[in-house]
């Protein structure tokens, strides 16, 4: 990350994700998430145990310090930078607090081998003493981007009572912590082995490239898994949809069908029920006819008997008998003409395709 984009989202870096303030004695959980030292001792307090502590970020479990005290885990001396160069670019409006007597001001320096800051009345003393006079102290209103570069460089202080001052400079490999001249004299002293920070920084480099290494290997193979699988998904959306469309085609083209055949059925039953209507209407013009005939017949009669002498009636014997068969004629009282038979038009159902279908279906879907 560059120096402005640093600048940019400084307050998010050197904010505590569980109190969500500035961080107040980062330490360093060894899932490498750091949170302030009495964020986490609220935490182990409350979990109801005393040996394990749970990363409220990850929720990883870590064993709490042999000496059972959270301050003994690793400090973020970076973060603790990270404040450094907050309170530099805070320190027009807030003021810094003095390294000596707690004094806050907007005119305060800052030096970069004490890394501490000073205010003006101070300074003075930090000058006059001979081992800083190589110091390089510098007023905060003219810091640039370098200088806070260089702050972030800064080195690394034993946090041991009375060891504020000393540098870290080597790392003991027995008790795995940096630790300063002081302590690899005493505390770290026989039976500790003990190289320079800079070469267990070198080893952890080395050892760190290459687990990174193996999890880039990893990572790539699990990406490439992904996108195989985003490959695989689809294919399956395609085949679903292919499948589907193919589901709706066939089911189409059987509606189709049916239709057919069902407008070809209603064809022949309107066909054969228009001829069945055809000859009845013709049998029905042929009697209504007749019966208008003998109508006809029986009204002339009646007005013949009603106007003629009895000689005259004597003698329509035979007239009438040729009158009436002109008409119809008539045996057993029936009319001389056979009715079309009543027709009945029922649909046979093709039950056996109704069945089928039911119990077989329109088709099976099947995956490979």
């Amino acid at each position: 990350m560059d120096i402005k984009t640093l600048l940019n989202n400084l307050h998010e870096e050197v904010s505590c994700s569980v109190c969500m303030i500035t961080f107040t004695d980062p330490k360093m959980l060894p899932c490498l998430h750091s949170f302030c030292l009495h964020c986490l001792e609220g935490i182990l307090r409350t979990s109801g145990r005393h040996d394990i502590i749970t990363c409220p970020e990850c929720r990883r479990e870590s064993r709490v310090p042999g000496s059972g005290n959270l301050k003994d885990l690793p400090t973020n001396f970076r973060i603790n930078s990270l404040l450094d160069v907050l309170a530099i670019q805070a320190c027009s409006t807030t003021g810094v607090k003095c390294g000596n007597c707690d004094k806050k001001s907007s005119q305060s320096l800052y030096c970069f081998q004490c890394c501490a800051f000073w205010c003006d009345d101070c300074i003075t003393g930090h000058n006059i003493i001979r081992a800083n006079k190589d110091h390089r102290v510098l007023a905060l209103k003219d810091f640039q981007d370098q200088d806070i570069e260089d702050v972030l460089k800064r080195p690394a202080f034993c946090g041991k009572p009375g060891h504020e001052k000393k540098e870290l400079e080597f790392f003991c490999k027995t008790c795995e912590e940096p630790v300063c001249y002081s302590c690899a004299a005493t505390i770290h002293g026989d039976g500790h082995i003990k190289i320079l920070l800079e070469e267990a920084a070198n080893e952890s480099k080395a050892e760190a490239k290459t687990v990174i290494e193996s999890q880039k290997e990893m990572a790539q193979k699990m990406r490439n898994k992904i996108f195989q699988i985003d490959q695989n998904c689809a294919k399956i959306r395609g085949e679903v949809a292919n499948a589907k469309r193919r589901v709706q085609q066939f089911a189409d083209n059987i509606f189709a069908v049916i239709e057919t055949k069902k407008q070809e059925i209603i064809h022949e039953v309107e066909n054969q029920g228009q001829q069945s209507l055809q000859r009845l209407e013709i049998q029905r013009n042929e009697i209504e006819h007749q019966a208008q005939k003998i109508e006809t017949g029986i009204e002339n009669t009646e007005t013949l008997l009603k106007r003629s002498t009895n000689l005259e009636i004597a003698q329509l014997d035979k007239t009438l008998k040729t009158i009436f068969q002109e008409g119809v004629r008539l045996e057993g009282g029936q009319v001389d003409c056979d009715l079309e038979g009543l027709r009945q038009f029922i649909f046979v159902e093709n039950e056996t395709l109704l069945e089928k279908a039911i119990t077989e279906g329109i088709g099976s879907f099947k995956t490979f």
